[in-house]
């Protein structure tokens, strides 16, 4: 018989055979490794993954030794250029709500200087002192819109920055916002920490208004005053009302509580004195 024939025979056997008598037993599930019947041979190059062109599997990750800041542009402060980072870092908040959650402002005030911070900073991401110097600015001028304004001391204070930083994040937010912005255009007067001032030694509403009233005889009357400082102005004034009332209160005391100078509260004083035409009586 031919090779042929035997060939033929063969494949009839084949064909006539009923496959449908074979047992699910008798069909055995191949447990070979991958590895064991793959040479990775032909291997390709994708996102910095080796992997085989043969068998699909991942055999390596590729480690790059270069410098990292070559690989990130002028603006790419994501750092998603980086060929080594496997997850995209999560997206840092931008907003000022967690650093300002335990020092006791209202809602609507924290609300305001968010809307301020995010406009300054313009999708930057700042962080350590230049970051706490931003956000004491936008509250500054957030309690200074909304008519509540603080004194440059009672929100160092809550910060806890040196005055050098907080100036610094004054100028930065003053730099960097609309020139039509209502920052731009609106202003600390002396009456507006009066009653702050006043605070410091339990005044009255009625004391604090005599006060009031004498704002009104002395405002715009003196270069002088008009150049100092509000709260330097609204000091020199509460304390010639306190010697004016001859109420126990020291200039000592008075600029402890204050947290100026004695020598600026008393030139205030004195040039108050000089307008009213009353003694100078400390």
């Amino acid at each position: 018989m031919s090779d042929y024939a035997l060939f033929d025979d063969a494949l009839k056997e084949y064909e006539n055979k009923n496959l449908h008598d074979i047992k699910v037993d008798d069909i055995k599930v191949d447990d070979t490794k991958v590895d064991d019947i793959c040479d990775h041979i032909n291997v390709s190059e994708e996102n910095g993954f080796i992997c085989c062109s043969d068998c699909g599997i991942e055999i390596d990750k590729n480690i790059y030794q270069d410098k990292e800041w070559r690989f990130y542009g002028q603006s790419d402060n994501k750092r998603i250029s980086d060929p080594n980072r496997v997850h995209l870092r999560k997206m840092e908040e931008r907003n000022i709500f967690k650093d300002v959650e335990n020092m006791g402002f209202s809602d609507k005030i924290v609300y305001f200087a968010n809307q301020i911070y995010l406009q300054v900073t313009n999708g930057q991401i700042f962080r350590g002192n230049s970051r706490k110097s931003l956000i004491f600015a936008c509250m500054f001028h957030s309690f200074k819109i909304h008519k509540l304004p603080q004194t440059h001391e009672k929100l160092l204070s809550t910060f806890e920055i040196s005055r050098k930083s907080a100036l610094r994040g004054i100028k930065y937010v003053n730099l960097n916002t609309p020139k039509d912005s209502n920052i731009h255009t609106t202003y600390i007067t002396p009456i507006n920490l009066v009653e702050e001032i006043m605070d410091k030694f339990s005044a009255t509403p009625s004391q604090k208004s005599e006060v009031f009233n004498l704002y009104e005889k002395i405002k715009n009357k003196s270069s002088k005053i008009n150049r100092s400082r509000p709260q330097s102005v609204a000091s020199g004034l509460v304390f010639s009302w306190i010697c004016m009332k001859n109420l126990d209160i020291s200039i000592k005391e008075f600029a402890k509580k204050t947290e100026l100078s004695e020598l600026t509260i008393l030139k205030i004083a004195k040039e108050i004195s000089i307008i009213l035409n009353i003694p100078f009586l400390v």
